[in-house]
This record gives C-alpha cells, sequence and structure tokens, in this order.
C-alpha cells in the first residue's frame, strides 16, 4: 500500500492549522459577520471558538488514536464498519464543504488582488489554484516550509494593524460590550464557525505526523488559543476604527478598516491578506487531496486516486481537489460559499462526536494518547454538547445554502452507490486493517 512520508512536528503542524485558520476567517468573512452582529461580533467569534473548541478536542482525541489520511472518512468507518454510506457521505461533505472553503478564500484573494491591479477575479482565482495545487505535489516537508512563511507574513500583517490600531484609539470602547441584537450574534457564530473549520484539516494529515499521540492534542490546543486570541484582538481593534456595517458591503473589509488610521497601512493589509487567503487554499488543497487519498485506499474511491508521486505525494487527488474548487468558483459570492462551507462543517462535527461516543463503547481498552475530558461512565459529556451546539448552528443558514448541500448529498448517494458496484478484489483485509492499527 502506498504510503505518506512522516515529516511534521508540533511546530509545523501548528502553523498549518493557525494558517488555514486565520487566513479563512479575518480577511474573508469577518465583514459579512459584522453586518449580521454588528457591535456584538467579538461576542461571535467567542461563541464560535466554544462551539468549534469542544469538537476540536474530539478531533484531537480521534486523530491521535487513528492517525490517517482519511480523517472524518476513517473515523466514522471505524465506529460504523458493517454500513458504508455513513462513513463514505461523512467524506464525500469534508471534501465538498472544503472545496467551498477554499473557493470562498481565493475569492477574497483575488478581492484583495484588484486593490493593486484591476484584473477580472475569476482569472487571478483560477491562476492562484493552479499554481498552488502544482506547489502542493513538490513534497509535504516543502510545502510546510512555505507554510511557515506565509503564516509568519500574514500574522504580521495583523500584529502591525492590532498595535497601531489600539495605539491610536485606545481600549476598547464601552459601548462595545453592550450587547445589542443576540440573534444578531448567532447568525454571525454561524457564519463565524466557517473560521475554526480549519483545524479539521489538521487531522488529514495525521499519517505524515511524527509521534502524532503526542503532537497532534499539542497542536490543536496551540492553534485554538492563537488563532481565538488573534480574533478578538482584531475584532476589538476594528470596532474601534471603522463601522461594522461599512465594512460588511465591501470584498476587502481590514483594509477598508485600516483606511480610516493611515493610507500605508491599507497596502500592507492588502499584501499580508494575498499571503493569508492564498496560505489558507494552499493547505485546504492539502488536506483535502490527503483526504481522498485515504478513501481511495480502502476502495471508496477509484483505484488511480492512490497514485503518489516520487515525493510520496497525492497528486492524481490534488488535480480532483482544484477541479472541484475550480466549479465552486464559479458562484462567485463569498457569503454563499462560506455558508456552505459552514454547514458542510457542522454536520461533519456532528459526525465525528457520534463515532468518538460509539468508539468509547466499542473499544473501551483502545490506547488513546489523548482523551476527551468530562465523562460519566463511558459516556463522555463534552461530544454530546458538541453535537448539541452543532445542530443549533445548522438551523441558522439561508434556503440556498441548504438547497445546495441537499443537491450534493444526493450526488454523493448516487455516486455510492455506483462505486459499490465496481469490483473491489484489489482491496484486502490486511491492507484495510493497516489503516485503522497504530
Amino acid at each position: 500500500m502506498a504510503e505518506l512520508k512522516k515529516s511534521l512536528g508540533t511546530l509545523r503542524l501548528t502553523f498549518y492549522g493557525v494558517g488555514t485558520i486565520v487566513g479563512a476567517g479575518i480577511y474573508t468573512v469577518i465583514g459579512a459577520a459584522a453586518g449580521q452582529a454588528g457591535t456584538d461580533i467579538w461576542l461571535s467569534f467567542i461563541f464560535a471558538a466554544i462551539a468549534a473548541s469542544i469538537s476540536a478536542m474530539s478531533y484531537a482525541e480521534l486523530s491521535s488514536t487513528y492517525p490517517n489520511a482519511g480523517a472524518e472518512f476513517i473515523f466514522v468507518r471505524k465506529a460504523f464498519p458493517k454500513i458504508d454510506i455513513p462513513s463514505f457521505l461523512t467524506g464525500w461533505t469534508v471534501a465538498f464543504h472544503s472545496s467551498a472553503t477554499i473557493a470562498a478564500v481565493l475569492l477574497a484573494f483575488s478581492g484583495y488582488f484588484n486593490t493593486f491591479f484591476e484584473v477580472p477575479g475569476l482569472l487571478i482565482s483560477y491562476g492562484v489554484l493552479l499554481l498552488l495545487s502544482l506547489i502542493s505535489i513538490t513534497g509535504i516537508k516543502k510545502s510546510s516550509t512555505a507554510n511557515i512563511i506565509m503564516v509568519s507574513i500574514q500574522l504580521l500583517g495583523l500584529l502591525i494593524l492590532i498595535f497601531i490600531g489600539l495605539k491610536e484609539t485606545g481600549l476598547p470602547k464601552a459601548e462595545i460590550f453592550q450587547i445589542k441584537s443576540f440573534s444578531g450574534t448567532l447568525a454571525a457564530t454561524a457564519t463565524l464557525f466557517f473560521v475554526y473549520t480549519g483545524f479539521e484539516h489538521m487531522a488529514s494529515l495525521g499519517s505524515e505526523v511524527k509521534n502524532p499521540g503526542k503532537t497532534i492534542p499539542r497542536a490543536f490546543l496551540l492553534t485554538m488559543v492563537i488563532t481565538t486570541i488573534f480574533y478578538l484582538l482584531i475584532s476589538f481593534t476594528v470596532l474601534n476604527i471603522a463601522d461594522p456595517i461599512a465594512i460588511s458591503k465591501v470584498d476587502s473589509p481590514l483594509s477598508l478598516a485600516a483606511s480610516n488610521l493611515n493610507s500605508w497601512l491599507p497596502v500592507v493589509l492588502a499584501v499580508a491578506a494575498l499571503f493569508a487567503t492564498a496560505n489558507a487554499a494552499f493547505s485546504g488543497i492539502i488536506s483535502i487531496s490527503r483526504l481522498l487519498f485515504g478513501m481511495a485506499s480502502v476502495g471508496e474511491l477509484p483505484k488511480f486516486m492512490t497514485k503518489i508521486n516520487a515525493q510520496k505525494v497525492p497528486w492524481v487527488t490534488t488535480f480532483v481537489v482544484m477541479a472541484a474548487v475550480a466549479c465552486f468558483l464559479l458562484l462567485g459570492d463569498i457569503k454563499i460559499v462560506a455558508g456552505m462551507s459552514s454547514l458542510g462543517a457542522l454536520l461533519v462535527f456532528v459526525a465525528v462526536n457520534i463515532a468518538l461516543i460509539v468508539l468509547r463503547f466499542k473499544e473501551p481498552t483502545q490506547n488513546r494518547p489523548f482523551r476527551v475530558p468530562l465523562s460519566i461512565g463511558k459516556v463522555p459529556i463534552l461530544p454530546i454538547l458538541a453535537i448539541l451546539v452543532s445542530l443549533t448552528l445548522i438551523i441558522q443558514y439561508d434556503g440556498l445554502v441548504y438547497a445546495a448541500f441537499v443537491g450534493a448529498i444526493i450526488v454523493g448517494i448516487i455516486l455510492d452507490y455506483f462505486l459499490d458496484k465496481r469490483p473491489r478484489k484489489e482491496i484486502d483485509g490486511k491492507e484495510e486493517n493497516e489503516l485503522f492499527n497504530h
């Protein structure tokens, strides 16, 4: 069976997670969320962080126990080995919402790029998509080095905004903390949940992590703490210097906010945003190609998708992801695409948390390097809470988002039916067991 190279430690995996989350959020949907929550957006960030952190702990337990490129697909398949459709639809939904995520940040990239040059947005998005796909097949270590460079640049841009913004305006204004619309805050929480969907991409790199039992939980914790601190500081800074409604109407909200401070800071932020959005797309391409590789490895996808190159990178699935993202780019609306991504992430989180509960009962003696805390007997409490929180947020989206997802699920069911009809003699029990025993 083709194997991926183990090259990632705590630092590289944490940079990967931070880059995916920060790039996917602050530079893309903060404007849309500000239009929903107004000055309550800081509270929406906190709610989204809490909701995501609960599921992040479930991911940390499962991905450190079963480190595999298939990630969520493997977790659900392990929990329900005799029922094919739950695991396939989980993997299908991850691929769907993650492709939407990549498309959303590429659309944001084109918006920031056009602050320098007037070029058709789709042309820019497609060009960057092709470039990032080609870089990603050069090898995971080279890719993670590029990731660290891009994350450092994007965080530097945010630190400059925070420093100058708070230096010029002082501490957050008192009126910011007067809650004005809880319904708007909750709607913005559902939108901002999109910004935390990067952490689950870390799980799909389990096969390429050194000492996953310790490295994965540490990287998950560091990623959630670092990104939440950044988000809160940025939200306070933006609320001090800009009107929430104004930034909700533009494609480059942080640049608009920064223009209220001086003339050069918007340029700095636009440059940082280019690196941030490009890196988020880059990280997404890497992780989803690994997910599809993991699914193909157990026969859920065609065998040709298990092909790797000399650098032990799944190049076929990388170009499959590129094609899927290219289709989402045609929608052209960041809010709709981000909504699809958030809804998909919430549905997957429900499936992953159910899988964790089932596996606690099925395999109580399994060695778990990290365990989600708080249990009553064998029943873990936090995964149940995560399921309830996810279900609450699922009802916050527009009708078009639900319609798109219903269509995606139907396509997935049809695809799974026809894939089940193909011969699987090339997949034997020994190979499949290797995916579940580490």
